[in-house]
């Protein structure tokens, strides 16, 4: 019987972590580092030990996600965001960078501000500029990856949607069954934002264990819309008829002090040009996410 290659990963408790472990588990054998494993990677030591191996890949999703509780840690670097965000990538990029492993480093959209990007959303290219401590935090998570002097790779992602996960609701599930209910507030139409299907990025990963490829990459879906315009789509592809008014963001932000961006339409054309890699459209993953919630329903 072969034997399985080792796969470590931080945070592959959360949201793509798990879903990465449901679609590829018989693939690797898993090394988990979170704190569901008991391993806190804030701390040099505990990651040191774990990462103490012969080189192996390691994909790195632990993050602090919440970007409103990030807010109220502004500029607090003695704070929960900047410890998990920023020092707890360093403890991972200098293991990775004693020890001989591959980084796959899992980054973000709210990099950029939101407020100007291209045509074609933003590249790779782009020079990234902060809005907010959540985002400034993965930049600097960024920096730190790619100063280390390790192997690696960076991909941001936007917008992860999944059919199911318990833990936590992503955007699409939170308007589907507030839609369901008949119950959703309205939603912008006057930003954009570029949805992921987790199923898709998981793909993504999986490639990227084999062919270990440099630099930075978008991997995000293939459609880029405003949270409207996904509330109507979701509400078609589930034939649901529940009211969807339209909102607006410039006006919502005069009540909310909280930055945001307003513009993250996101290219994913290097993704496609340099490995042959297409994410789905919108219309394609939120099809597939109802035929995956219809085969549950049955089973």
């Amino acid at each position: 019987m072969a034997v399985k290659p080792t796969l470590i990963a931080t945070g592959l408790s959360g949201m793509i972590g798990s879903r990465f472990q449901e679609i590829f588990g018989e693939e690797f054998e898993f090394v988990n580092l979170d704190l569901t494993a008991g391993i806190d990677i804030t701390d040099p030591i505990q990651v040191e030990k774990v990462l103490n191996c012969r080189p192996a890949v390691v994909i790195h999703l632990a993050a602090f996600t919440d970007v409103s509780k990030a807010y109220e840690e502004k500029d607090n670097q003695a704070g929960l965001v900047y410890k998990v965000n920023v020092l707890g990538t360093k403890n991972i990029v200098a293991a990775c960078q004693k020890f001989g492993h591959y980084l796959i480093h899992i980054s973000t959209d709210f990099v950029f501000d939101g407020k100007n990007p291209p045509a074609g959303g933003y590249t790779e290219a782009d020079r990234p500029k902060p809005i907010e401590w959540y985002g400034q935090t993965k930049l600097w998570a960024e920096e730190t990856v790619a100063n280390s002097g390790c192997r690696y790779v960076i991909i941001r992602t936007a917008f992860p949607f999944r059919a199911a996960y318990a833990p936590k609701e992503d955007l699409v599930r939170k308007i589907l069954n507030k839609l369901k209910i008949n119950s959703l507030h309205s939603m912008f139409s006057d930003q954009v934002i570029t949805p992921t299907f987790i199923d898709d990025l998981c793909q993504v990963l999986r490639i990227f264990i084999d062919r270990k490829p440099s630099g930075i990459y978008h991997a995000v879906g293939s459609t880029s819309l405003t949270p409207y315009d996904l509330a109507l789509k979701i509400a078609t592809v589930f034939n649901l008829k529940s009211e969807i008014k339209p909102g607006s963001f410039k006006e919502y932000l005069k009540k909310d002090p909280r930055p945001r961006q307003q513009y993250l339409k996101m290219s994913n054309a290097k993704l496609k040009a340099e490995l042959g890699i297409e994410m789905k459209t919108i219309d394609e993953a939120l099809l597939e996410m109802a035929n995956q919630l219809s085969l549950k329903s049955l089973n």
